[in-house]
């Protein structure tokens, strides 16, 4: 694909980046030095100028355009891009990353024949609020085409029993995946769960928070005390989408201008305390060494880790930290930490899954983007009805069919039938035969 990319901060960067290796890139930016540092990086093509202004698009060479991306920093110049790229060029897909939570209630999307609008803050929000329904689990993925969910749960024993996979699998869960230290494992039936393994499960939702329960034996099995370090636009995303959950929350921040714009916001359901959170005996003169939760959700990442680290002392076990820069991630996983995507990282996932995602299937990624599923509904009158799966001649992959709550291996494949969903796990190195194999079932 011919693709542009207005936004040549992290978000833009990042996406050049994972996409100039399959497809055509253009980005364009009115910062010389961004550019530069793509160019010395990057086998893209980038264009100074202003996204905002046609005759910027008139420079290139091609007057076709597959695809789109605004992901400056402003709202103002990423919907104005989209407006304005269609009087220089002929595009056929926009994607656009939308910051201002009053665009996701609007229209103005669908005015502008935006096909998709990712709004990052709100995402992120998403993530943690479902950390409430699973206490035990570390992250939680939902699908359309489907009623199970991707749960990834944190080993802690409480006896000195080793589980294999056979003894925590059935027909509505199954394990497919396991990071370990530093590695993803793609498991096989007789692997042995080891402690400290992050091991993902698919399948029933309710079945999983079950096994959760003897898998994960340190983190609460029900949160009400909540507190929240850090009062920009994340921070405060996250404390609205808590505030009525029937929870005890405190949202910790030194900017008395952060402090006032929650207050705003949250109307008083947040305890907002205006204070330098990088003080230790917060926990003490504050009370949070009583929380049952603590997330730490600033733009920095060492910052986050030493909140969580400092939440460990007084025995609280259910740390998350955001996770802005992916050179974090390992590490935050080795410390223990709950792991949720920042606004710029889950942008970047956000839009990858939107392009490699179609009307058929759907793509997501996990394990800090180490691992990637996918999923292909069988919809009416699809060519596939009445005919039977074959395995996947790819190495280090799991491969599923779903029927209702059932979830059958390769050896129980049947028919497909109207309704059903294949489901491929693998890694994200073998992304494109994944990807060319699912799609040519």
């Amino acid at each position: 694909m011919n693709i542009i990319i207005a936004g040549a901060g992290t978000v833009g960067y990042s996406l050049a980046k994972g996409l100039s290796f399959k497809h055509s890139v253009t980005i364009v930016d009115k910062d010389i030095q961004k550019l530069n540092k793509i160019e010395e990086n990057l086998d893209v093509f980038t264009l100074l100028g202003d996204s905002e202004d046609p005759r910027t698009y008139m420079a290139l060479p091609t007057k076709e355009v597959d695809l789109f991306i605004a992901v400056t920093d402003s709202d103002e110049a990423n919907l104005l891009s989209t407006l304005i790229v269609d009087d220089a060029i002929a595009v056929k897909t926009k994607f656009i990353r939308l910051k201002n939570e009053y665009f996701a209630k609007s229209s103005i999307h669908e005015k502008l024949h935006i096909d998709a609008a990712v709004f990052p803050d709100q995402l992120l929000a998403e993530k943690v609020d479902a950390l409430f329904d699973f206490p035990k689990a570390n992250n939680v993925k939902s699908f359309s085409q489907c009623s199970q969910k991707l749960i990834s749960v944190k080993i802690h024993y409480s006896d000195e029993r080793q589980y294999r996979l056979s003894d925590i699998e059935s027909e509505s869960v199954v394990a497919v995946g396991i990071e370990r230290q530093k590695d993803f494992i793609i498991p096989e039936e007789h692997t042995i769960l080891q402690e400290r393994d992050l091991v993902y499960l698919f399948g029933n939702p309710k079945e999983i928070q079950s096994l959760s329960q003897q898998l994960e034996t340190r983190m609460p099995a029900t949160i009400k005390n909540v507190v929240i370090f850090g009062g920009g636009a994340s921070a405060r995303r996250i404390a609205l989408a808590l505030a009525d959950k029937n929870l005890s929350i405190k949202l910790i921040e030194k900017n008395r201008d952060y402090c006032r714009a929650a207050s705003e916001l949250l109307q008083d359901r947040v305890t907002i305390i205006n204070a330098p959170f990088e003080e230790h005996n917060l926990f003490e003169t504050e009370g949070l060494k009583n929380a049952d939760m603590i997330i730490s959700a600033t733009q920095n990442d060492e910052k986050n880790i030493v909140k969580c680290i400092e939440a460990r002392e007084f025995n609280i076990e259910k740390v998350v930290a955001v996770n802005n820069d992916p050179a974090y991630y390992s590490l935050m996983h080795q410390l223990g930490i709950v792991v949720v995507r920042g606004s710029k990282i889950g942008t970047h996932y956000a839009i990858i899954e939107h392009i490699g995602s179609s009307n058929i299937v759907n793509v997501r990624h996990f394990c800090g983007g180490d691992a990637v599923m996918f999923l292909r509904k069988i919809y009416p009158e699809s060519p596939l009805i009445g005919k039977t799966v074959k395995p996947a001649d790819i190495p280090d992959t799991l491969l599923f069919q779903l029927r209702n709550e059932i979830i059958y291996t390769k050896k129980d494949f049947t028919p497909l039938e109207e309704g059903d969903t294949v489901v491929l796990f693998g890694k994200t190195e073998d992304e494109e035969m994944l990807q060319k194999w699912i799609y040519t079932l």
